[in-house]
């Protein structure tokens, strides 16, 4: 007998996650999900695991309902977030794990099979442009000549991390590159923080109250900033870029363009001047 798909475990904005046999899960893409990405998020995850992040390891492609489902270890425990909602005094402990796995993901050498951070930035500002608001390519002069090559999640949140019995380990490794670390710390930033997010809150932190996510948000700001020092300027440069990028992902747009176009107004800058 072969093996099928079992019970959902989890809905992403991509696909998603059933079990899959005794010890995997099936990443199902949705019908508007492109093919290609189920393929480029297996070689993401395969490269970093292998790159010594804690990473589920990749196990193959499988045919489900005619589409290719990404298949991956299972990883038996819950995510950060729902320990976080159901033990608000451990908040704190878990979201100062959170920046240390960050900074722990920061010190391993990116694969070369990821792509590059800037390319993936301007490739959604380019769209957000195209789709929304066509003056937003100016958030295309806030990306530098050069980054930094340090391995980025692209996608952090507490809602990311699974609390395994053998340590947390990190999932949804799509949008993983090789780039600055500072704009993965701002990433991570827009997606707990309350401004960034329509009136129903985040929808990768479902029952988040905004006293929490404020808390939560700048626990993470206070743990990062010892552990890794960015300056706290090129940390909001870089969520006014990532709040560009992430409207070319559709989700809580208007919120977005208030936190772009706050901070355009705050730091007018002429092109290339901002490094």
């Amino acid at each position: 007998m072969g093996v099928g798909v079992g019970e959902q475990l989890a809905t992403g904005s991509r696909s998603a996650v059933f079990v899959w046999g005794r010890n995997a899960v099936a990443k199902v893409p949705f019908a508007a999900t492109p093919e290609a990405w189920i393929h480029f998020e297996a070689q993401y995850t395969a490269a970093v695991h292998d790159a010594g992040a804690p990473a589920p390891r990749f196990l193959g492609i499988e045919m489900i309902d005619g589409r290719a489902a990404g298949i991956y270890e299972r990883v038996h425990g819950r995510s950060m977030w729902d320990h976080m909602l159901d033990h608000p005094a451990q908040v704190a402990s878990h979201t100062r794990s959170l920046a240390e796995l960050q900074a722990h993901v920061f010190t391993l050498v990116p694969p070369v099979a990821l792509p590059a951070q800037r390319d993936r930035l301007a490739c959604k500002i380019r769209a957000a442009s195209a789709r929304v608001d066509r003056s937003l390519v100016a958030a295309l002069e806030l990306l530098p000549p050069t980054t930094p090559s340090r391995l980025c999640h692209g996608d952090l949140h507490p809602g990311n991390v699974i609390m395994a019995s053998d340590g947390p380990v990190i999932i949804d490794w799509f949008d993983a590159a090789r780039g600055d670390q500072v704009a993965d710390i701002a990433r991570t930033s827009l997606l707990m923080s309350t401004g960034a997010h329509g009136p129903a809150g985040p929808g990768h932190l479902p029952g988040a109250r905004p006293d929490m996510l404020d808390r939560v948000r700048q626990t993470y700001l206070d743990a990062i900033a010892d552990l890794v020092a960015p300056d706290p300027d090129a940390v909001r440069r870089w969520e006014a870029v990532a709040a560009v990028a992430r409207v070319a992902e559709g989700i809580a747009i208007d919120a977005l363009l208030t936190i772009w176009r706050e901070w355009r107004a705050a730091w007018p800058v002429e092109a290339g001047a901002v490094w």
